[in-house]
């Protein structure tokens, strides 16, 4: 754990507009992982986990670096396990799973560079913002380790195993313009500006429609793991849910209200 008067290695910032921010908060080591940061990292879980759902969590590292993965200058073992050498690991994986699983849409803002099991943390969210200048790479092979926090599960499912191939083997560092072709990344903004155009996202996401918000990240956590069947049945209960609540008349209300707006500009016009 932490020393005493030491920084937090990771930070959770609940804003007033409900959006959940995580920084990882060791800037003076380019923000690379921890014991202590997994585990404040699982506190902060903790709460997003059995609070009301947060509008979006953006996840950004401090300082403007996104983070160079785990500490190679710290020992990554903890206690007298099987693997005991792989602990810090385990941990890291275990976060990555249940940051994919939060039934919130979350956003990875990606300044300056993603490397090693940080690229996997950011491949866990729902969407990656990256600044123009960010770079990602899975260097594992230089330090003598295999691909970690699942890089080799994602970069196969989204890129097969060709293209996932070359990428692990080679080391080799991707720009944000060939992450995007690639569809690793969903947006590439100006640098700077990672946090802040994930925060545009959640400020206007489901247009306050929350329920919905929230039962749509559970389709897409469960179309990863279902066949088309699984998921249309979901579909009817979660499609049933919506329409017996309060957000689908709502929806219905602003919807005529703008058409109606929009019918007398034109008429106006």
């Amino acid at each position: 754990m932490e020393e005493a008067g030491t920084a937090p290695e990771l930070l959770l910032d609940m804003r007033d507009d409900g959006i959940a921010v995580i920084t990882l908060n060791r800037p003076r080591a380019k923000n690379t992982v921890s014991f202590a940061m997994w585990e404040q990292f699982s506190a902060a879980l903790d709460r997003l986990e059995n609070d009301t759902p947060a509008r979006m969590l953006v996840l950004c590292g401090a300082e403007g670096y996104f983070s160079n993965g785990g500490d190679v200058k710290l020992p990554p073992a903890r206690g007298e396990g099987a693997l005991a050498l792989a602990a810090r690991l385990e941990m890291g994986q275990r976060i990555i799973r249940r940051l994919r699983a939060l039934p919130v849409p979350t956003v990875a803002a990606v300044e300056g560079g993603a490397f090693g099991v940080s690229w996997s943390l950011a491949m866990a969210c729902d969407m990656i913002f990256a600044a123009a200048d960010a770079k990602f790479g899975a260097p594992f092979l230089e330090f003598g380790l295999v691909p970690d926090g699942g890089a080799a599960w994602f970069l196969t499912r989204q890129l097969g195993r060709a293209r996932a191939a070359e990428i692990i083997f080679s080391g080799r560092t991707l720009g944000a313009d060939e992450a995007l072709a690639l569809g690793l990344i969903s947006r590439i903004v100006a640098p700077g500006t990672a946090v802040d155009e994930a925060l545009v996202l959640g400020a206007g996401i489901g247009d306050g429609n929350a329920h919905a918000v929230e039962l749509t990240k559970r389709l897409l956590t469960q179309a990863e793991q279902g066949d088309l069947a699984a998921t249309h049945a979901l579909e009817l209960v979660y499609c049933h849910s919506c329409q017996a609540g309060e957000e689908v008349p709502r929806a219905r209300e602003k919807f005529r209200a703008r058409a109606a707006a929009r019918a007398a500009a034109k008429a106006k016009g």
